[in-house]
């Protein structure tokens, strides 16, 4: 399992001597590894490229008990690791299994001074020193890590992704077998698959990044070889009714409002020159149709463009788009206030999701403010100003449901 995780290795240790046989067994598994001495990072040395793991000596000053050593390490991240290091995990030698615990509370505290390890485990230096033999080492380190079944399980996902990405490349490389013109042919290919993926005609492309919809479509093919590759079980949600959050209701909701806002919106691919079904703006212009009236006081008023895809994928002649007006409070507004926008005639699926730096907000769309506006008026940030775009999982649930709203017939009986 870790042998398909990492391609190379960090070591952090006081004695080059007793590295030497880690050294080559991982030269061995053909897994690069860079030794640096504790003293080489601790002043002037140079910031870490990503390595897959780090083992590191957790008593980097032997003459010092453990709390100092681990504020010496501590400072070592701190100065040699940035916030976009990417995913690792620490294998650190220590004969006292007990020492891990003291290291974890002290490093959980610099989640804001670079990026934290994917895992933390705990291997005897002394047991391959004394035997000279480190075959066993890989074996030793996999066994630790099926002891923290999340850690596995990120790292197999992490196996799958990289297989996932090569297979996708290949697969489109394949389809061009003319070298002549294959970068030519390839450019066609990756021009179709970012149009497909909104449907944005080409008149409408002035100013539009449709090489971010090329990554899109490219993360959509991804996605079928990862599923295509899963063949193995780690156990992950075995004993389902022990696993339970160690924190209470409201940190539990923090980070509900988290994913909510990492799988249902996209804050980055947006541009205000481009109107694209899914867009969502902020009124600003007070005497809006689309500013309701009876939002709530301390409520942000919002429209969101709801034009059927393949109404967008045709280049309009009327330039007019379907809106739907909304508003978005912070879910800390009383119940009481919040229940009357239950009704209905509300799109209620949003109750806890984060907005850009605005945390744990309720999102209301109220289905009686359905009318069109002018493309030019979208495009005017005076008036409404693009703060992000639902993707499409949350667009097609809001479509669907205006639609069943907008088409309930009614019969008058007499009785």
């Amino acid at each position: 399992m870790i042998e398909d995780f990492i391609d190379s290795a960090l070591i952090i240790d006081d004695k080059e001597s007793e590295i030497k046989e880690l050294k080559l067994l991982l030269n061995k598994l053909e897994i690069f590894a860079k030794h640096y001495l504790p003293s080489e990072l601790k002043q002037n040395g140079p910031v870490l490229k990503n390595r897959k793991i780090i083992f590191l000596d957790l008593y980097v000053e032997p003459d010092k008990s453990l709390i100092p050593n681990i504020s010496i390490i501590r400072s070592i991240l701190k100065k040699r690791i940035g916030k976009d290091f990417g995913t690792y995990g620490i294998i650190l030698w220590t004969k006292h299994p007990e020492d891990i615990i003291s290291f974890k509370e002290k490093i959980a505290n610099d989640a804001q001074s670079y990026t934290l390890p994917l895992f933390i485990a705990c291997i005897a230096k002394t047991k391959y020193l004394e035997s000279g033999n480190y075959d066993d080492l890989m074996q030793d380190i996999n066994l630790e890590l099926k002891k923290n079944v999340a850690a596995s399980f990120f790292i197999y996902w992490s196996s799958l992704v990289a297989k996932g990405k090569d297979q996708s490349i290949t697969n489109i490389y394949s389809l061009i077998p003319n070298y002549i013109n294959q970068e030519l042919d390839l450019k066609f290919v990756l021009l179709k698959l970012a149009q497909n993926y909104t449907g944005i005609p080409e008149a409408k492309l002035i100013d539009y990044n449709l090489e971010h919809d090329a990554i899109k479509a490219f993360s959509d093919m991804l996605h079928g070889e990862i599923i295509n590759r899963f063949n193995s079980s780690i156990n992950l949600f075995e004993n389902i009714d022990k696993i339970k959050f160690s924190g209470n209701p409201d940190e539990e909701k923090v980070i509900f409002a988290a994913l909510n806002s990492a799988l249902l919106l996209d804050f980055s691919n947006i541009n205000q020159n481009i109107v694209i079904p899914g867009n969502v703006y902020k009124v600003i212009d007070d005497h809006s149709f689309f500013s309701l009236e009876d939002a709530p006081p301390s409520s942000t008023k919002i429209i969101i463009e709801v034009t059927p895809p393949c109404d967008f994928s045709i280049d309009k002649k009327a330039k007019r788009s379907r809106v739907l007006g909304g508003f978005y409070v912070s879910n800390k507004i009383a119940k009481t206030q919040i229940d009357k926008y239950g009704k209905e005639n509300f799109y209620k699926e949003l109750s806890n999701i984060n907005i850009n730096d605005i945390k744990q907000q309720i999102i209301r769309f109220d289905y009686r403010y359905f009318g069109s506006l002018n493309e030019e008026d979208l495009k005017n940030p005076s008036k409404y100003k693009l703060i992000f775009r639902v993707k499409d999982k949350l667009f097609a649930d809001i479509l669907q449901k205006l639609s069943s709203h907008t088409a309930r017939l009614g019969l008058s009986v007499i009785k």
